[in-house]
């Protein structure tokens, strides 16, 4: 093979997909990466599971390149696991709850070569309210904002960075931590600028602000912002809790 055929053939996105306990949402998240504008080769999917109890290791087989078993439960450490596994010079994190649109590898492509991490567009999953709409609209106008700013909150559902800076960052928390997508956001800020580009659309599950209400999603940024202590993972989600209990 000529060095220009083992280029072609190069990957150069990795997507890391964190999951726990995912089967009725993780075929079509995955689906979704699999329907890109750009060839398959360049880019590969990783599914790090947070040792799931139902078939999410088993559905993701059949879409995913690698899927692999993570024995911490929690965002950051899936993420981080998934990541060491990766071939591509640029990073991709997607949740299994959402959705991206058809040109989303296209876009970590292209953003990536003259910025250090960078995010996209995003909109709720479900269409049933209103206030949820409203809620993306604003989440989304803000994250432009802080990219503006060069004070960036990258959300973890769409969060792509360059191999390098992040490993040399350290990655996501490395403890049971919320809010791991802004920390790492902020310390990546060193390495340069970030991008936002409109082609790494999302669309994102509402599922876990309903769960938790906006009031405490924004009382759990405030404890970050302030005392530098948000929420513990084992606190904000039930089934951390109940995976913890078995």
């Amino acid at each position: 093979m000529t060095e220009r055929e083992k280029n072609k053939k190069k990957v150069i996105v990795s997507i890391v997909v964190p999951t726990l306990n995912e089967e009725n949402f993780v075929a079509d998240s995955l689906k979704a990466l699999l329907r890109q504008s750009v060839p398959k080769e360049k880019y590969e999917i990783i599914v790090s599971d947070s040792s799931s109890t139902d078939n999410t290791r088993e559905i993701a087989k059949k879409f995913a390149d690698k899927v692999v078993k993570c024995e911490r439960i929690g965002a950051g450490f899936g993420r981080n696991f998934g990541a060491s596994f990766a071939k591509g010079e640029f990073l991709a994190f997607v949740d299994a709850d959402t959705l991206v649109g058809e040109r989303y590898i296209e876009g970590v492509m292209e953003v990536l070569k003259k910025s250090i991490a960078a995010t996209g567009p995003m909109s709720p999953l479900e269409k049933d309210s209103m206030s949820m709409k409203l809620g993306f609209w604003f989440a989304d106008s803000l994250v432009q904002l802080t990219i503006l700013l060069n004070c960036p909150l990258i959300p973890g559902f769409n969060f792509a960075v360059r191999k390098k800076a992040f490993e040399e960052s350290g990655g996501f928390f490395r403890d049971n931590r919320t809010l791991e997508d802004f920390d790492l956001s902020l310390r990546l800020k060193k390495f340069g600028r970030f991008g936002f580009n409109k082609k790494m659309t999302v669309h994102s599950s509402t599922r876990r602000v309903k769960e938790q209400g906006f009031k405490r999603y924004v009382g759990n940024a405030v404890k970050f912002f302030v005392f530098g202590k948000p929420e513990k993972w084992s606190e904000y989600r039930k089934d951390f809790l109940e995976k913890k209990k078995k």
